[in-house]
């Protein structure tokens, strides 16, 4: 026998399966994509079982249970619509909406986790000391500059890309300037109102980080220098409520789960703006009026991103919030309403809304509107709608304008209230004012 094949011979042979997690037959499965496991067979059907389980009893749980209710099947939407991308996105959306399962789960699972990690949702973000904050909120504020060009057309590309495939106009400036020149061709002054956002005002409710015992500046979006220089030159009044700087022991200015600045600041800012508006001095002397007063009425509730959080009705982390409103009562103790001949128009969001709005639970007759009207001593008209204050209503009033109502005659001021955040996650829809008041002509 040749050495060759001595040697050969004796060597060992190498084993189909590795002792240990150094042996090189381990990296040679890896590389053919074979993962050696020993699962007994008992604990394989069993996982089976339970995955099939899931996959299939929660569809069929769901039919059962609609059965029950003597709901229609929220399944039956698939077969009645043409299966379209648009289509089947929103019958995921229904599906979702109608999920028992889900509804069940989800608002204790959030109780958990809001409970034991201070975990909020993609809408909520829970703070310091019982404090939540509105996430687009914190998106405004620590995100790019709104009026960077590359900003501008990320945001829009994203939205196409999206869920429901929509575009957006994302510059806030056209729509603003827009509404500005057709305004001043009727010889009507705009004053432009972006609310600041909780996390500008309160920020140490939020992070808990810096000195409360010394003044800090108020946190600002990157463009917003810029976007204020763009107005001033294009002649747009800005009226912004934010102090200079935050000083210690100052009361808070926001409700503490809700999304809306607290009475007392709102009363506070309703007096500044009208000392605002008067200085413009475009109102004439304000006639005899109704003999306003503002009575103090008390309020509780739960906040608005409580709601977002969706917890389950009998929670008790986050106990309901008492405070004091004052609503606006003429002399015979009658709420204060709009008034459309008043010669100043309040376009305005659920900042406008809260505390007059008597379904978002913080009182009625009560918010900027009516207490504006008292600092003004004049009649007000008001033009609200919840959220999308970037163009909720400016087409509002487009239509009303096209329909032959003209919301505009003997304005003097339109004051333009949203939430600052609008700025960076609203939808800046162009409205083209010419063809409304063409149509309004027309209908009239």
């Amino acid at each position: 026998m040749d050495a060759t094949h001595a040697t050969a011979s004796t060597l060992p042979a190498t084993p189909t399966r590795g002792g240990g997690p150094t042996d090189p037959s381990h990296d040679a499965n890896l590389r053919r994509g074979i993962l050696d496991t020993d699962v007994a067979r008992p604990i394989a059907i069993g996982l089976t079982a339970l995955f099939l389980l899931l996959i299939y009893g929660v569809p069929l749980g769901q039919i059962a249970l609609e059965k029950l209710n003597e709901d229609d099947s929220s399944l039956l939407a698939l077969f009645e619509r043409a299966p379209t991308r648009e289509n089947l996105r929103l019958f995921e959306k229904e599906i979702e909406q109608a999920s028992i399962p889900k509804e069940y789960v989800q608002p204790r699972m959030q109780l958990l986790l809001s409970r034991a990690g201070r975990a909020g949702n993609k809408r909520a973000l829970i703070g310091k000391a019982g404090y939540l904050y509105y996430v687009p909120g914190l998106t405004h504020l620590a995100g790019p500059s709104f009026v960077d060009a590359d900003a501008i057309r990320d945001r829009q590309q994203q939205a196409r890309e999206g869920d429901d495939g929509s575009a957006i106009e994302a510059d806030p400036r056209p729509a603003i300037f827009a509404l500005h020149d057709m305004l001043a061709k009727r010889g009507i002054r705009l004053v432009l109102f972006p609310v600041p956002d909780k996390a500008m005002l309160q920020p140490l409710e939020l992070h808990g980080r810096g000195d409360a015992s010394q003044p800090r500046p108020v946190g600002r979006n990157l463009g917003w220098g810029d976007f204020v220089a763009q107005l001033n030159a294009h002649g747009v009044a800005l009226f912004d409520p934010a102090p200079a700087q935050l000083k210690p022991g100052e009361a808070p200015r926001y409700l503490i789960q809700d999304t809306h600045w607290t009475p007392i600041w709102m009363r506070a800012v309703a007096g500044e703006l009208a000392k605002f508006v008067t200085r413009l001095g475009v109102l004439p002397a304000a006639a005899p009026s109704k003999t306003w007063r503002a009575v103090a009425q008390p309020v509780e509730r739960v906040g608005d991103i409580v709601d977002m959080l969706k917890l389950p009705d009998e929670q008790t982390l986050f106990r309901p919030q008492s405070a004091t409103v004052y609503q606006v009562q003429d002399e015979h103790e009658q709420p204060w309403e709009p008034d459309p001949d008043g010669d100043v128009l309040l376009l305005g969001d659920s900042f406008t809304n809260v505390f007059s709005m008597d379904t978002m639970g913080w009182g009625e007759a009560a918010g900027l509107g009516p207490t504006l009207a008292l600092a003004l001593g004049r009649g007000v008209d008001v033009i609200a709608q919840n959220d999308s204050g970037a163009f909720a209503t400016r087409i509002a009033l487009s239509r009303a304008l096209a329909a032959g109502e003209d919301r505009l005659a003997g304005k003097k001021v339109v004051i333009w209230e949203f939430a600052s955040r609008e700025l960076s996650v609203g939808d800046w829809k162009t409205i083209d004012w010419e063809v409304a008041l063409r149509q309004g002509a027309t209908a009239r």
